[in-house]
């Protein structure tokens, strides 16, 4: 994520999801793979693939939709490049969750160690 404050964050989400809603309908029409590709090379985080290849998995068609607009927005100079966290927000506020793996990893002197394992 990044080290903005989340209430500006919040408010600069919120006015890209009114952009979205107030731009007229006229669609990139971009293969789907070209927008994928377009999406991911806009976007840095270590699990910005791992995010849109997800929800492409996941919701397909609305998924695509979402970001043919955010690719419409980068082309037009509105939107710059997209953080991970910022893309996983845009898409949870639009009403695509899209659920992230997670572990818990604990390294005591360069070893990875269990939960519950002695960790002196």
């Amino acid at each position: 994520m990044s080290d903005r404050d989340p209430e500006l964050e919040l408010i600069r989400l919120k006015k890209l999801m009114s952009l979205m809603a107030q731009q007229p309908r006229q669609e990139v029409k971009d293969k789907p793979m070209d927008v994928v590709a377009e999406v991911k090379a806009m976007t840095k985080g270590e699990r910005a693939g791992e995010i849109i290849d997800k929800a492409v998995k996941l919701y397909g068609e609305a998924a695509l939709a979402v970001f043919r607009q955010l690719v419409k927005l980068h082309r037009d100079g509105a939107l710059g490049e997209l953080t991970d966290g910022e893309l996983y927000n845009i898409l949870e506020n639009v009403g695509l969750h899209i659920p992230i793996e997670t572990r818990v990893r604990i390294v005591r002197h360069g070893e990875e160690r269990r939960i519950g394992e002695d960790l002196q």
